[in-house]
């Protein structure tokens, strides 16, 4: 994607079993599986360990930052430092990037809950976004002295986990996860572990974003993605289903149901951008999936290419698509655009757009020079990089022709379930195309391309979309494509939001943050 639109977090669990000898390199896997999981979250990282033979069973280190500038890898001494403070056999770990709440340390997970009693004693990660957010702090609210520090949805669920540890008996994690999956709604991947040494792994009803795990040799590794899996050794994993929870207790580890799956909603953007393309989702593989749809888009083809055409992929998550593309055209793919992978996080940063662009793109001359070129990208959001690519890519990097290609269909609606495109007024196509079709109507792409400078656009259909996933259609998430929601309060927000941007009405605010009740 041409432009940084972004998912929540990722989050990991470890366990190790001891046997008598303990085992403490839960950091070691936890850092590893972090590292893996960057891709999903730069803002921040933090793990909380458990270890019975320290005074502070639970203890949780967190900070603003890459992985590696978190845990200090570029100085060894004080790297050490850290995996042996925090040295444990279980633990729980978080990157973030932020879709709602402050860029601070305070919004850096876990988040931990001190208690003098154990198993009230808690930390826990979160992957996702509570649609009804509002709602829930307002019940919070309206109850006498209660009070909220931050502004986001993962103070909230820190409270009503709280709530389920009330009192004087303790509650089974099976059904304390099960009753906060009645009063949730959205996507809310949790990773748990508490001062009992309990651990707990769930995934919400509907499935909205991934989750796996793997067990082997009494051991259990759980993430985001598969990807992070394997690369700690652990390749024999499995999806964990919607609904269902990993419990560890006493060096028991159990899959439990800890809620019903009325249906599933896995996003369908987790195959098009957002996972890592080595990564498997609910038995799909990212890389699969990706050069299908470079195979939907030939289909789709209006040019007669010629020599004159190249392939250029915007790097690197539309990569598969564009060479697939190729292939299929029987035209060369090309890196007429190099991204700088090393410009990493910076506090110095220019707000001219063409400044940026440069920063993150060189255009290679000698691949462009009077070339009509297949500009292929994952997706479209917002449009205004795109438009910039497509500008570069003619004036520095002389390219004849540029045909922008996307092997997404086009985005007309906003996420409430973690990704960072709230409102319809951001959005590119909803300017060109008014209600949602399977495929982009002529006249729409006609006058977007004209309105991003390039000599044509072509969209991925929808169809298409769900053939290279390989999923039947009602098993995905396709909300920003298709505007049909698959949650109660998802339905009534796209209405409030559509009403928004018919009027004209600039959202100074995510919906979701202030619709206590719907419709208001």
């Amino acid at each position: 994607m041409s432009e940084e639109v972004h998912d929540e977090c990722g989050i990991a669990a470890v366990y190790l079993k001891q046997n008598g000898n303990p085992e403490n390199k839960a950091l070691f896997y936890l850092y590893k599986l972090l590292l893996n999981l960057q891709n999903r979250g730069q803002l921040s990282a933090g793990i909380t360990t458990f270890n019975r033979g320290r005074r502070q069973l639970l203890d949780t280190y967190r900070n603003i930052g890459t992985v590696n500038e978190v845990f200090r890898t570029s100085k060894e001494q004080l790297s050490k430092e850290l995996f042996r403070k925090y040295a444990g056999n279980k633990g729980i770990g978080h990157v973030r990037y932020a879709t709602f709440g402050k860029n601070e340390r305070m919004y850096a997970q876990p988040f931990e809950r001190h208690h003098g009693r154990l198993w009230k004693w808690f930390s826990f990660g979160f992957n996702g976004n509570l649609v009804n957010y509002a709602q829930l702090r307002h019940v919070l609210e309206s109850q006498k002295e209660y009070h909220f520090i931050l502004e986001n949805d993962t103070e909230i669920i820190m409270h009503y986990i709280s709530r389920e540890f009330s009192g004087n008996k303790k509650l089974s994690l099976r059904r304390a996860f099960g009753n906060i999956s009645e009063k949730f709604e959205g996507a809310f991947n949790i990773t748990f572990v508490n001062a009992m040494g309990e651990i707990a792994v769930s995934r919400d009803p509907l499935g909205f974003r991934p989750l796996c795990y793997s067990i082997q040799d009494g051991n259990m590794l759980a993430a985001s993605e598969s990807n992070a899996l394997v690369n700690c050794g652990y390749e024999n994993f499995k999806s964990l289903e919607p609904g269902k929870m990993i419990h560890v207790e006493n060096g028991d580890i159990s899959i439990k149901r800890c809620a019903k799956c009325p249906r599933k909603a896995h996003c369908m953007f987790e195959w098009v951008y957002f996972s890592n393309v080595s990564s498997v989702i609910d038995g799909k593989a990212v890389y699969v999936t990706r050069t299908n749809l470079g195979k939907e888009l030939a289909k789709l083809e209006t040019e007669n290419t010629d020599k004159d055409y190249i392939v250029v992929p915007v790097p690197d998550t539309a990569k598969a698509a564009g060479d697939s593309l190729a292939y299929e055209l029987g035209i060369p793919a090309k890196e007429g655009l190099i991204r700088n992978r090393f410009v990493g996080r910076t506090f110095i940063e220019s707000t001219s757009r063409e400044n940026k662009i440069q920063n993150k793109y060189t255009m290679v001359k000698e691949v462009l020079k009077g070339k009509k070129v297949i500009l292929v990208d994952d997706s479209i959001v917002r449009g205004a990089t795109t438009e910039q690519l497509v500008r570069n890519l003619k004036e520095k990097g002389g390219a004849k022709e540029v045909h922008v290609r996307v092997s997404c269909p086009p985005v007309l609606g906003p996420c409430f379930y973690g990704i960072d495109m709230s409102t319809v007024s951001e959005l590119l196509a909803p300017k060109f195309m008014k209600d949602p079709e399977d495929e982009m109507p002529e006249e729409s792409r006609t006058k977007m391309a004209e309105y991003l400078g390039a000599d044509s656009v072509i969209y991925q259909t929808i169809p298409g979309l769900v053939r290279s996933i390989g999923l039947p259609k009602e098993d995905l998430c396709m909300a920003c494509l298709n505007r049909d929601y698959p949650t109660p309060m998802g339905k009534e927000l796209i209405k409030i939001a559509l009403d928004n941007f018919r009027k004209g009405k600039k959202e100074t605010k995510r919906i979701y943050e202030t619709a206590v009740k719907c419709g208001c």
